[in-house]
């Protein structure tokens, strides 16, 4: 018995350069997406620091309004209401902590990861309470992730004399 011929067939596999070449594309295309998504996070990071800052800065000016139409007593020394700017207690010692701080009303937290000051300005027959919150890189415990620079937020509001 005679065996057939074989002969060359006519379809082609790829060549090793066209694999490369199709795995390099594919190794760009890769990259491209994981940078969009690493934005995409530090952006998240960045909106979600300035979210919870202009949350503090409402807080702030909603319990100054409390106290101050509740009408509270003994609140004079940590929460007065008078023309001038007062920095929020930052640490377990500094006055005010226990009103300001997780016992009190959850403003701030030790070592927190933003300042909070307010001022008072007369308005007339109102107060005018400008509530400023701001990143705070010199603290050495909790950090905003991602970009915080410029993040800084002021809220104002008007209070009934």
């Amino acid at each position: 018995m005679k065996r057939p011929i074989s002969r060359p067939s006519k379809e082609k596999g790829e060549s090793l350069v066209e694999v490369l070449a199709a795995l390099a594309i594919l190794l760009i295309v890769l990259v491209g997406v994981l940078q969009l998504f690493t934005m995409a996070l530090f952006s998240f990071h960045g909106t979600s620091a300035h979210a919870e800052m202009v949350r503090r800065g409402e807080a702030v000016v909603e319990i100054i309004r409390l106290v101050r139409s509740s009408g509270a007593s003994g609140t004079s020394g940590i929460l007065p209401l008078a023309v001038g700017t007062r920095q929020l207690p930052v640490a377990f010692s500094d006055i005010g902590f226990d009103f300001w701080g997780p016992a009190g009303f959850g403003i701030v937290e030790h070592e927190a990861r933003y300042r909070v000051s307010y001022a008072v300005t007369d308005g007339g027959a109102d107060w005018v309470v400008s509530v400023f919150v701001e990143p705070n890189t010199g603290s050495t415990g909790n950090k905003y992730l991602g970009s915080v620079g410029g993040k800084a937020v002021r809220y104002a509001a008007r209070i009934r004399k």
